[in-house]
């Protein structure tokens, strides 16, 4: 059933501050030879974030995969190129593994994303062409020297239709040049090597975000938690940890020449599934998971958590989204801890401080159901020097689901030196769409998005979107 029609731009821009739940745990841990997180007798001062647009993107659906491979959507992650101003997003389809550059604009309440290319990454001398061309890329952060370090989620694949050959893909880290050729591949500890006998990561819920702090670290963090720190049971042949939450990871990497080395992790507390009247069900692979980061300052962190239900009935589905600030002051170094199952550990201090549920009411209604929310980054700088913050959904090329990008202001702690306060200027809600949804059910797993709106949903000033892009010339 189609939302009400949203309301009117709204001359005072929404504020959508929840701070709502503070999370957090305890151990004694060992005192890495890098910087040390400061101690956490001062409070962290926690950010609100203020909506201020959206815009939309229907998927478009490939013919094949030829087609698919050179159509924009499934953005998993995103970062900002500071030499040009654009915009890299890594699509996680591996077929073959690509991303795709964006121009993003913010002026007059308005949202403007416009994809630029897309072009699939390459191996460079050295590197296995294998692990290149098939990765799940999931996670994306930019360097101040103009090149990228993206992040493989560790994937099996069967070699099914249209899939990569049959193999293993383990967890690691790939340099990208400005050309988008795969430069070094760095390995993660072997505590994160797939599968439950060995006690690491689940299959395609692994290194899913990525975020580089100021001071040049690289911090990923896993969706779900590794096996040795929560045995996940088999659901419909995928890992299944019962919607409980759990103690996930942070990992920290430091630049060690052209390498990346793994130091310290911390606990990051990931929260159960969140619960929706009607949908009484958990997607395949749908479990409330940790799919972003963005550091705000070089211990404080943005984190972006979302869930798939599905109502048992209707097979309609409904996505949830929550953003949290992160703070690791205080928190222990947990690298040598074999297994957090039944500890105590003094982890990563998480204040939830938007569910996105709250923004339905204005924003369109084919996102009566949200959308897979997947990636993070800073948006388009205020007048008045404000940062934002841009949050992306994934698509997945279906009918049912969007790429959704969603702008807030972000006050507070990591706000920026001009920031004014709640008397700033009016940006109006600013909601932007192009295009219009299709009919597709998808097969009702985490990657699908809500119910098609049908043939009377009520967005406005649809432009078709396009059908392809090219990669630039070289």
């Amino acid at each position: 059933m189609d939302a009400p029609p949203p309301s009117r731009p709204r001359r005072a821009a929404l504020r959508a501050v929840l701070v709502t739940a503070v999370v957090t745990g305890a151990i004694a841990g060992c005192a890495p030879a890098v910087s040390r997180p400061p101690a956490a007798a001062q409070p962290t001062p926690v950010p609100t974030l203020e909506f201020l647009a959206a815009h939309v993107i229907p998927s478009v659906r490939p013919d094949s995969v030829a087609d698919r491979a050179r159509l924009f959507g499934s953005v998993s992650g995103l970062a900002r190129d500071a030499r040009t101003g654009r915009y890299l997003a890594v699509i996680d389809d591996r077929q073959p593994a690509r991303v795709a550059w964006l121009d993003v604009s913010f002026a007059g309440g308005a949202l403007a994303v416009t994809p630029l290319s897309v072009m699939a990454i390459v191996p460079g001398p050295g590197m296995d062409e294998r692990r290149v061309t098939g990765a799940d890329l999931e996670g994306v952060a930019a360097l101040p020297d103009g090149t990228f370090v993206a992040t493989e989620e560790g994937h099996r694949s069967t070699g099914a239709p249209g899939q990569p050959p049959a193999g293993e893909w383990p967890v690691a880290l790939l340099s990208l040049s400005p050309q988008m050729v795969v430069t070094g591949m760095h390995e993660w500890p072997p505590s994160f090597d797939l599968g439950p006998d060995r006690g690491g990561i689940r299959d395609n819920q692994g290194a899913e975000a990525l975020t580089r702090t100021p001071d040049g670290r690289l911090i990923a963090g896993l969706e779900q938690p590794r096996h040795a720190d929560l045995p996940a049971t088999r659901r419909n042949g995928r890992p299944f940890g019962g919607g409980r939450g759990g103690p996930g990871r942070l990992v920290e990497f430091v630049a060690d020449g052209k390498a990346w080395r793994a130091r310290r992790q911390w606990v990051f507390p990931i929260a159960p599934t969140p619960v929706r009247e009607g949908f009484d069900a958990i997607c395949d692979d749908g479990e409330n998971g940790l799919t972003e980061l963005l550091a705000l300052d070089d211990w404080n962190l943005l984190a972006l958590e979302r869930a798939c239900l599905v109502s048992p009935a209707t097979r309609v589905v409904r996505n949830t989204a929550l953003i949290s600030h992160v703070s690791l002051q205080g928190a222990e170094d947990v690298s040598a801890v074999e297994s957090l199952a039944g500890g105590r550990w003094r982890g990563a201090t998480k204040t939830l401080i938007l569910d996105v549920d709250s923004l339905i009411p204005h924003l369109p209604p084919s996102l009566a159901n949200l959308d897979n929310f997947e990636a993070m980054a800073f948006g388009p700088e205020l007048p008045d020097g404000s940062r934002t913050l841009l949050v992306v959904s994934d698509d997945n090329f279906r009918a049912t689901q969007q790429t959704v990008f969603l702008l807030f202001r972000i006050r507070g702690q990591g706000s920026g030196s001009r920031d004014q306060g709640s008397g700033s200027r009016d940006q109006g809600s600013g909601i932007r769409e192009q295009g219009a949804g299709g009919r597709d059910q998808g097969s009702g797993t985490r990657d699908q998005g809500p119910g098609d709106q049908g043939p009377g949903s009520r967005e406005q000033g649809v432009t078709p979107p396009a059908s392809g892009f090219l990669p630039p010339d070289p």
